[in-house]
């Protein structure tokens, strides 16, 4: 290889060394589709972040779900924050993160069920984007004796499934912004 040939791939190597960086420095995670063959079952869902971690208390759950307009317009790049309390009811970092939705709007992470903390079980869910209004809100699930009439029509309903032997809880929230 020419000393030229080598200063470009050096190049392209620092290049890609301070994007991962800024990236995964930032605690910002992108749920970004994974790469994987075209047509494979991983293409047409985000990737899983994952805060639940083997032996934490608590039922496993995975949420999924799509960013979009009011016009079904899919929103790519959306900054969605999200924190709960553990599934004793405890708040703490590891139950807080930050992730961004890809190219099709899509998100998904994993968790666990929160627990009750001083009223019913809930998970924080804030929603940026440049060119959108402010979204924050609550997911709340069905079935939670907490909840009263009110909330019972924006709750969502948890799907108890059994993957390789273990049970884990699946839902979905659709997350619509308003553009400014």
């Amino acid at each position: 290889m020419s000393a030229q040939g080598i200063r470009i791939s050096f190049l392209v190597l620092t290049v890609n060394l301070l994007i991962s960086n800024a990236v995964f420095g930032s605690g910002l995670i992108l749920a970004q589709s994974g790469s994987s063959t075209p047509g494979s079952a991983d293409e047409n869902r985000a990737k899983l972040i994952d805060m639940w971690r083997p032996g934490d208390p608590g039922e496993r759950m995975n949420i999924r779900g799509r960013v979009t307009s009011v016009d079904g317009t899919p929103v790519a790049g959306a900054r969605i924050f999200i924190r709960q309390a553990d599934g004793k009811g405890d708040y703490s970092e590891r139950y807080s993160t930050v992730l961004e939705s890809d190219q099709k709007g899509r998100y998904q992470f994993g968790s666990v069920v929160p627990g009750n903390y001083y009223g019913v079980r809930h998970v924080h869910i804030t929603v940026n984007r440049e060119g959108y209004g402010y979204f924050d809100t609550r997911i709340l699930f069905k079935g939670d004796p907490n909840l009263d009439e009110s909330m019972e029509e924006q709750a969502i309903f948890l799907e108890e499934s059994n993957v390789k032997g273990e049970t884990i809880l699946f839902g979905r929230f659709d997350i619509v912004l308003n553009p400014n």
